[in-house]
């Protein structure tokens, strides 16, 4: 197996799990501003509490502009996408072109979105450039073990979404297996106890509870 730097490994995982936090997180708030058009808002306060994350919001509207928007809040969805085009741009000399474009694109559909009154066109634009962009990428980048570092991130971050907003629960075994396929592809240094309750999760001998598989997942890595 082709040996990577720390250096790198850190920059092509969480290349990974920001494009996917910011893919499956819109994902799910576009069907949320869908649901508050039809009159059903969002218990943004218990999304909140489920990411980890402060919740200073004083209403729903607030919630969105500046979670999705707010350059200068950590843990907003603009500062994923900057952080994901940040990384991008430290792995140019391994992406293509046209694959670092397409990061480039997406970061700025999400600024446009913010000065749009009725943001979901330029929003629907974010999803589709970060899937071209994967796209793009398993193209242009040949060496596997890039490949496999980066589907470790995106597999981590969707799972961990998965366990912390009860989405998509269907997919969560499929996932978890993925997951782990990557990882023995991957040279990434894992902890030994994380990673031996994911293998038992995996095959069915020992059923996690949710709370506890998510602490697995996010100590799995040490990067």
């Amino acid at each position: 197996m082709d040996s990577i730097s720390l250096t790198m490994q850190n920059r092509l995982f969480w290349l990974g799990r920001y494009s996917e936090r910011v893919y499956s997180t819109l994902q799910y708030l576009l069907k949320q501003l869908d649901r508050r058009i039809d009159g059903t808002d969002m218990d943004y306060q218990d999304f909140c509490q489920r990411m980890g994350i402060p919740c200073p919001y004083q209403n729903s509207h607030e919630f969105f502009q500046r979670y999705l928007f707010s350059p200068d809040a950590p843990c907003s969805l603009r500062s994923s996408a900057d952080n994901m085009l940040g990384n991008g741009m430290v792995l140019r000399e391994i992406l293509s072109t046209s694959t670092l474009a397409y990061l480039q694109m997406a970061q700025s559909a999400m600024e446009l979105a913010a000065r749009s009154e009725g943001p979901t066109v330029e929003l629907q634009w974010v999803l589709d450039d970060i899937m071209a962009f994967r796209g793009s990428f398993a193209d242009s980048v040949e060496r596997e073990s890039y490949q496999s570092v980066t589907q470790a991130g995106i597999r981590t971050e969707r799972i961990s979404l998965m366990l912390r907003l009860d989405w998509r629960q269907d997919s969560l075994d499929a996932e978890l297996r993925k997951l782990l396929n990557h990882l023995y592809k991957a040279d990434l240094t894992t902890d030994t106890a994380c990673l031996d309750a994911l293998s038992r999760q995996v095959l069915q001998q020992e059923r996690l509870p949710q709370k506890e598989l998510l602490q697995v997942v996010e100590g799995l890595f040490l990067v």
